[in-house]
């Protein structure tokens, strides 16, 4: 074949291959560029719902803000000690607490008040311990608020193998108060967080589950709570009412 013969050849090849491959780019162009159909309406959709989500929690802080404050002593889960057990209890039934707590070096009094608890609760460490800092049970629990170890750490004391700190009077005393008004918090009630502090949160609350009542003398009648925190909460209100 002659050179003009294989030119000839050689561009009707070439021209072969443009006609082949025109096709296929034409076909893919579209694709590439081409809009998702669904786009704008994923769009409206998801506006739709971001303002109905809004519009809702708009609708629930309102409802919130409009709705009257439940009462302390019918269960409100907000700690306001001055509304109910010991609102007008004389001053002068927290003073022998005070002053055997004060002979150990630590202002409870101030303290309490500082942590929004009654003065009264005070005499919480002559029933747990007789104002012992140095008492521990045989359960392991310690120092003048007979404080566990865990809720002593949940209240940001040290018990470890080198310090004991529920000993310490002044930190044991910040850390029990914070621990009754927490409790205060959950339950609504000071006759029920007392009985917590002896038995326990979990306790206490699977009570008031099974026994659909949150009074404490009917809770302790029909025995949904342990003997001993039966008899825990008097003891605590007989110290009370002694001073």
């Amino acid at each position: 074949m002659s050179i003009r013969g294989n030119l000839l050849w050689i561009l009707l090849v070439a021209v072969a291959l443009v006609l082949c491959s025109a096709p296929e780019t034409r076909a893919q162009s579209p694709v590439t560029i081409a809009r998702d159909p669904f786009a704008e309406l994923h769009q409206d959709l998801a506006r739709a719902i971001d303002l109905q989500l809004q519009q809702a929690g708009e609708s629930a802080r309102h409802a919130a803000a409009a709705a009257p404050k439940p009462d302390p002593v019918a269960g409100s889960f907000e700690p306001n000690p001055s509304s109910d057990l010991f609102a007008n209890t004389p001053e002068g039934r927290a003073r022998t607490a005070r002053e055997h707590l004060l002979a150990l070096g630590v202002d409870a009094a101030r303290i309490f008040a500082e942590e929004s608890v009654p003065q009264e609760l005070l005499a919480v460490a002559e029933v747990e311990s007789a104002f012992d800092p140095l008492a521990i049970s045989p359960k392991q629990a310690r120092g003048l608020w007979q404080l566990m170890p865990a809720t002593a750490a949940r209240f940001g004391l040290r018990v470890d193998g080198e310090a004991d700190e529920r000993t310490h009077p002044a930190r044991s005393t910040r850390a029990a108060a914070r621990y009754l008004r927490g409790l205060y918090a959950q339950f609504g009630d000071w006759l029920l967080a007392l009985a917590a502090y002896n038995a326990g949160e979990g306790r206490v609350a699977a009570a008031i589950e099974r026994a659909g009542s949150r009074n404490f003398w009917e809770l302790a009648a029909q025995r949904w709570l342990p003997e001993e925190t039966r008899r825990y909460v008097p003891a605590v209100l007989a110290a009370i009412e002694k001073r």
